[in-house]
């Protein structure tokens, strides 16, 4: 299909389960202070753990989910569908019968039920099998997600599930404006959602070797592109958006955020653990991205970078910048929110996405906090400490997944002409 046959496709509507708060006033509210939302793990015993820090959900179940519902959702699902919710409600978008199976459900996950399946297992191995075990089948699986955003909002159309690590809310977006570009949806819902922060999971990160052990002072421990940095921090949560084919929004009346407006991954193909510190194959997405958006480097405002706290991939995140912008690198802004959110996997695109349509609205770049050390080798400009006001109309999004895959989306103030 080519490029000018596809329907445009813009964002009308934003709902965030995140560290620093539920619901988008106190997400951007949290970024645009530069307030960090890492603090000692509480919901399970870490003493024993190296790591002893995380970016936790402050979530009550029963603000969105009746009892026996709230039952039926594993934390991850719980997430998902109280972000979907609040998206729909941010959207002014009652999705009645006559058009849910023109509604899409684009969600992702990684680590999906993972940790709440600890306790059925540690069951099973006490009593062997039993009825208790369904909900590995029912509640675990990374495709339960979307399936229960579908249940809950009564949606009938397509639904696809996306699994790549941390690329995964950036490649949902990218579904769910292929189904409406293409015509099999006019709307759609996207997202990521994660729940890792449980004893086994968590300590599967740990053993990898990648998280932070600046267990003194947990506010400064998530610090991309600083040269103290010691790893990333793990988080959770989840961010959904919906997406409208443009004029379809338009004749409701939908407040628009921004236009979808171009895509592009790619793969090292060299390790499961190591990252390509040239940048080589992310720079290589970046250049695709812009040129499927019609853009030339010169017209992104804004980089919302995946950013993580780890060594190889700040540099590997600064070299494709340099590669693809030459000169013009030192001149565009770039933000890591994982300096204050934590690095939540799945969520962690679906965060930066929203975050980049609240950019655009209010011409406002959150800042990377904890820049206090230069690293010689992250010489960019990384937006130290303290949010931006300037003219945001093109946001460049880039994700970085272990295993070496890169997606990068970019969004625009949206036009309503051709």
């Amino acid at each position: 299909m080519r490029r000018t046959s596809l329907r445009r496709v813009v964002i009308t509507g934003l709902g965030v389960v995140a560290p620093n708060g539920v619901g988008t006033d106190a997400f951007w509210s949290g970024l645009t202070s530069g307030t960090p939302a890492i603090r000692r793990i509480s919901s399970f015993d870490a003493s024993k753990n190296e790591c002893r820090i995380a970016a936790e959900v402050d979530f009550s179940p029963a603000e969105f989910f009746q009892p026996k519902r709230t039952r039926e959702l594993w934390r991850f699902s719980q997430f998902a569908v109280a972000a979907s919710l609040l998206a729909t409600r941010d959207a002014r978008l009652n999705i009645e019968p006559a058009l849910r199976d023109r509604v899409a459900v684009c969600f992702g996950t990684s680590v999906n039920g993972l940790g709440d399946a600890e306790r059925l297992h540690e069951r099973f191995l006490k009593e062997g099998a039993s009825r208790q075990l369904i909900p590995v089948v029912v509640a675990c699986p990374p495709h339960t997600a979307t399936s229960q955003v579908a249940i809950e909002l009564g949606i009938t159309g397509p639904t696809q599930t996306v699994s790549s690590n941390c690329c995964t809310g950036l490649d949902a977006v990218h579904a769910a404006w292929m189904q409406i570009a293409s015509g099999r949806a006019d709307i759609a819902i996207a997202g990521g959602s994660e729940a890792p922060l449980f004893p086994f999971s968590f300590a599967s990160f740990e053993a990898l070797g990648l998280l932070s052990k600046r267990n003194d002072d947990p506010p400064a421990a998530s610090r991309p592109y600083d040269r103290l940095r010691d790893g990333l921090v793990l988080g959770e949560g989840a961010g959904a958006l919906i997406l409208e084919e443009m004029s379809f929004a338009r004749d409701r009346g939908a407040h628009v955020y921004a236009e979808v407006a171009g895509f592009a991954s790619a793969s090292e193909g060299t390790d499961m653990r190591r990252s390509d510190l040239t940048g080589t194959a992310l720079a290589s997405a970046m250049e695709r991205a812009i040129s499927s958006a019609r853009m030339t480097p010169g017209d992104i405002d804004y980089i919302n970078a995946h950013g993580s706290s780890l060594p190889d991939y700040d540099y590997c995140d600064t070299n494709a910048i340099k590669k693809v912008f030459g000169r013009g690198a030192y001149s565009v802004p770039v933000s890591s929110i994982k300096s204050m959110l934590g690095q939540a996997v799945s969520a962690s695109g679906a965060f930066q996405a929203i975050a980049s349509c609240l950019s655009i609205r209010d011409g406002i770049v959150p800042p990377t906090i904890n820049q206090e050390v230069r690293d010689p080798a992250c010489d960019l400009d990384y937006v130290p400490n303290i949010a931006r006001s300037c003219r945001v109309r093109t946001v460049l999004m880039n994700a970085h997944g272990i295993g070496g895959g890169f997606s990068v989306l970019i969004l625009k103030t949206p036009s309503w002409g051709a």
